[in-house]
């Protein structure tokens, strides 16, 4: 019989909580998936390492950080914090901290943000988050195909390269958004160009704000280097920290490309308006002297010539014309059309 306060462990053990997403254990680094009473029952090896994911809203999952993580309490705080504001922080034995991530929505085209809180040691890198994300997604779908990771290090290096992936896939969208954009203000513009170009510089903002972190966490990072991580290890992150340094300036230059784009429509928009108004300003030119001699003869005065002749009229409209002529000559010999 299973004593009550051995309950809540025990059904740890029987059923597996919806928090719990995967695991792995790689050893000769092969990877190996990991049922949650394996989790449970893991004992940590020299030559092997494991990967937990898992969702931090979980009560099964809380309770295993709380009693079978073996993770320091105040660090178990912060991993199942809602904290999202990007950082790292070093411990005893591992490094912790928080990724900003993009949420991975079916059929979003958006840059959402969300947090991925993390704990690495020599022996295992554990995931935490509350909503799906890009990065783990893809390293998961990764390490099911067979990629092979010797260390922690290596493994959490390429979580940072799907990061950096998932940032590259809503850029390369945002890019060909501009291209086609670019191409229309260089032929038709089309009146939806301007509040595209808005939307596109307001998600490329974004971005921006969420690379810039990532590249001052991992930059402490080599600083700190810990003494469990190997050397090879430490250049493969930094590999990863140029691949985000580029996809920062990929972002720059795709919003200052953006910004162009805007400048210049507004500068066609602004063109086309002093055309309209130029053609306004003439055709009020030409109808002034015609509007001025109607206005004379349009008064209901005493002694206005002409109304008793009948060939008042055409040389009223003979005038008119006249005026009108010499109007657009004038106009000509000023340059002003």
């Amino acid at each position: 019989m299973i004593n009550p306060s051995d309950l809540p462990q025990a059904l740890h053990l029987l059923y597996e909580p919806a928090g719990f997403i995967c695991a792995f254990r790689f050893n000769g680094g092969r990877a190996e998936q990991l049922k949650w009473n394996q989790v449970l029952d893991d004992r940590p090896a020299p030559s092997a390492f494991t990967w937990v994911h898992v969702k931090t809203a979980d009560v099964k999952v809380q309770h295993w950080m709380q009693n079978g993580s073996g993770i320091p309490e105040h660090i178990q705080e912060f991993l199942l914090s809602s904290d999202t504001h990007p950082g790292l922080h070093a411990a005893a034995q591992g490094v912790y901290g928080t990724l900003t991530d993009i949420k991975m929505e079916i059929g979003d085209t958006g840059t959402e943000k969300g947090a991925l809180h993390f704990y690495l040691d020599g022996g295992r890198l554990l995931t935490l988050r509350t909503q799906p994300l890009c990065s783990t997604n893809l390293l998961r779908q990764k390490v099911l195909d067979g990629a092979e990771f010797d260390n922690p290090m290596d493994l959490f290096a390429e979580l940072l390269r799907c990061l950096a992936d998932g940032f590259n896939l809503k850029l390369e969208a945002l890019n060909d958004r501009v291209d086609d954009i670019e191409f229309s203000v260089l032929s038709d513009r089309r009146p939806e160009d301007r509040a595209e170009l808005s939307s596109i510089r307001r998600q490329l903002a974004e971005l921006r704000r969420y690379i810039t972190p990532e590249r001052r966490l991992l930059n402490q990072f080599n600083r700190l280097r810990p003494a469990w991580v190997p050397p090879a290890a430490l250049e493969d992150l930094s590999h990863a920290l140029d691949e985000l340094n580029e996809l920062h300036s990929t972002v720059e230059a795709l919003y200052e490309r953006a910004k162009l784009l805007q400048e210049e429509i507004a500068s066609q928009m602004s063109e086309q308006m002093n055309r309209n108004l130029m053609a306004l300003s003439i055709l009020t030119a030409l109808l002034m002297p015609a509007t001025l001699v109607s206005g004379i003869f349009g008064m209901n005065v005493a002694g206005l010539p002409g109304l008793h002749d009948e060939g008042s009229f055409v040389m009223v409209m003979a005038i008119m014309i006249g005026l009108g002529v010499a109007t657009v000559a004038f106009l000509k010999w000023l340059k002003i059309w």
